[in-house]
């Protein structure tokens, strides 16, 4: 049948992509199709406006715990492995390295950072290392320059720094499975999916279409067809916004800054731009936009339908509220867009404890930069799970990735493609996989191939 395929992918960010690539490259599935929303690929979130363009390694991630540096490290490697392959051309417009570190402002921090280069750390991340203020003054000199000399300053420098477009990675991605015969079919909302015999159909303006296994790969949007068709009933997105300050280019590479302990929102650090090697990008500012998709206002009446009103949801609200981490940062972060006091407060707060001599008419909030990550609120443990999820059901998968998605959108696919494959009796072809993309790790995927099992 010519609408029957053997996988249909929803959404063609770097999430979906990704997997098309994957299943394209190396299973033997015959028939893929990727249905996208908008007019191309990665318009939203994978787009290099609206996220930090940061290939996360795991070694300047001050909330990671040691496994999870270890998982993000392997999933950062494969892209590193994937672009290598790439001509130098297009290599040079997708991944750039450029200098990294975790800045630690004041007592506090320095013994965070303390706790953080601990011997499990310098074992997996060899080329990590812990600089004090006369090096930071030579590596990236106006971290230090205007400073108070009695301010206790720190930082752990990496040696694993790369700004990603991943907006062009998605596109090289489709290209490579379009060559391979996966279809793309652009400006085509899925408006419906519903079980079939074997499988599931998908209704569109442009058609309908059916496949053994759908993937929902479309960020917020997954978990709202994940409800729809009755599944995990017991999580809730709670969207949060980043926006970005833009400033004249006064770093060298990436500063971040330690994260406040146990929540998944990072703190603020400056970017160069990978498509603007005049600026540098200040941010993510914190917002909870009422809405799925970034400057989006119609997809509000969407989102409220992820959102359960009922007492866990609730009560999990409450304790979110609850955290004062979460709380600080939800009372500064809520006047930062405003004028003139929003920019004088980034500025005072924010700012200057990267850059101390940045002054008030060098940076504006770019109003067009900025994207929606979906944090998950589980009813069950009554407050936001951290990580990327993936709800798994009959002949049918949810992936919502939270940061470090993009990082991890080749791991993700891999993994997708074992499960799937081993479900439809499909090929693979792992060794090529291996050979080309690194070697599989088998322990995060106990889970059991049939019923669904969110992680």
């Amino acid at each position: 049948m010519d609408d029957y395929y053997d996988l249909i992918i929803i959404g063609a960010g770097i999430t979906g992509t990704a997997l098309s690539y994957i299943a394209s490259s190396y299973s033997a599935m015959a028939k893929i199709l990727v249905i996208e929303k908008y007019g191309k690929v990665a318009p939203l979130n994978s787009d290099s406006t609206n996220n930090s363009q940061t290939l996360h390694f795991g070694d300047i991630e001050t909330n990671y715990t040691l496994e999870e540096a270890s998982h993000t490290k392997a999933a950062a490697e494969r892209v590193i492995r994937y672009t290598s392959r790439l001509s130098a051309k297009e290599r040079g417009k997708i991944i750039s390295k450029v200098q990294k570190m975790v800045l630690g402002v004041g007592d506090a921090e320095a013994e965070r950072l303390e706790k953080i280069y601990s011997p499990g750390m310098r074992k997996l991340f060899p080329g990590l290392k812990k600089i004090g203020k006369m090096e930071l003054e030579k590596i990236e000199p106006n971290t230090i320059k205007g400073r108070d000399p009695s301010e206790k300053v720190s930082a752990l420098l990496s040696d694993k720094g790369y700004m990603v477009n991943f907006g062009l990675l998605a596109k090289s991605f489709s290209e490579r499975a379009s060559k391979s015969g996966v279809k793309f079919i652009f400006n085509c909302p899925c408006t419906d999916v519903h079980p079939i015999e074997d499988g599931h159909e998908i209704i569109t303006p442009k058609g309908s279409f059916k496949a053994r296994f759908v993937i929902f790969a479309s960020g917020t949007y997954s978990l709202y067809f994940a409800k729809y068709l009755g599944y995990d009933q017991n999580l809730s997105i709670l969207s949060v916004g980043g926006g970005f300050y833009i400033a004249p280019r006064v770093l060298r590479g990436k500063v971040y800054r330690v994260q406040a302990g146990g929540i998944p929102f990072a703190a603020i650090h400056g970017d160069p731009d990978i498509t603007n090697p005049r600026i540098t990008r200040f941010g993510p500012t914190v917002s909870f936009p009422i809405a799925l998709e970034v400057r989006k206002s119609g997809t509000a009446m969407d989102y409220l339908k992820t959102f359960d009103f009922d007492i866990p949801t609730m009560q999990s609200l409450f304790n979110i509220i609850s955290n004062k981490d979460i709380r600080r940062i939800m009372r500064k972060n809520a006047v930062y867009p405003l004028p003139l006091i929003g920019k004088h407060l980034f500025l005072k707060n924010e700012v200057s404890k990267i850059v101390p001599t940045l002054t008030l008419d060098k940076i504006h909030l770019d109003k067009n930069v900025g994207g929606i990550r979906p944090q998950i609120i589980d009813e069950n443990k009554r407050f936001l799970t951290t990580g990327a999820s993936k709800i798994r059901g009959n002949n049918i998968m949810f992936n919502i990735t939270p940061s470090p998605g993009a990082t991890s959108s080749l791991q993700s696919a891999m993994d997708d493609i074992v499960y799937i494959c081993s479900l439809l009796d499909i090929k693979l072809n792992e060794s090529k996989m291996r050979a080309e993309l690194g070697a599989m790790d088998y322990k995060h995927l106990k889970q059991k191939i049939n019923g669904h099992k969110q992680i």
